[in-house]
């Protein structure tokens, strides 16, 4: 049963210790009032992950894999041209960032972002170029779709695309 509500209703569960976390530490973890504090931490779990929804909606052809998440990988054509553009990437890069490593088969930076950095990491194999991006803290939280622009970005940019984005972000190191 892989659906929308389904990961939505995930998210939420995951947010809940995050947000009775608070609410205990607001209360100065006094447990007299523990269904309050239940409550509130799911009502706001609820909240923060109704408003990650919102962003993610805007892509209808958004898959379930990349719903609500903050992980995602593309698949490109190993051509010249593609390795080309990305390298362009970090000469002339659209947000601030900084080169973690760059090698002949490896590119890899830190994109800063408004709340949690991202971490792009360009592999390149004898038959494709392995783009994926995650946040750098917190990776399995949803990041207001930042992720999934910035990896639709550079796939409307390449020259050829082998498959869509998705979360099942392969392991490169």
């Amino acid at each position: 049963m892989k659906n929308k509500t389904t990961k939505f209703l995930l998210k939420v569960v995951m947010f809940f210790p995050i947000c009775f976390g608070v609410m205990l530490w607001f209360d100065k973890f006094d447990f007299n009032d523990w269904e309050f504090q239940i409550i509130v931490g799911f009502v706001g779990a609820f909240g923060i992950t109704f408003w990650q929804l919102f962003d993610y909606e805007k892509y209808s052809e958004i898959s379930y894999e990349d719903f609500l998440e903050s992980k995602h990988s593309l698949c490109l054509e190993n051509s010249e041209e593609n390795w080309r553009q990305l390298n362009e990437l970090i000469e002339n890069p659209l947000v601030e960032s900084e080169i973690i490593e760059r090698t002949d088969v490896k590119l890899k930076f830190q994109l800063e972002r408004r709340y949690s950095d991202s971490i792009l990491t360009v592999h390149r194999t004898s038959d494709a170029i392995i783009v994926s991006i995650e946040k750098k803290f917190f990776s399995f939280l949803p990041d207001r779709a930042d992720n999934y622009r910035t990896i639709q970005k550079i796939a409307k940019s390449s020259q050829q695309t082998q498959s869509i984005p998705t979360s099942g972000a392969r392991d490169i190191e």
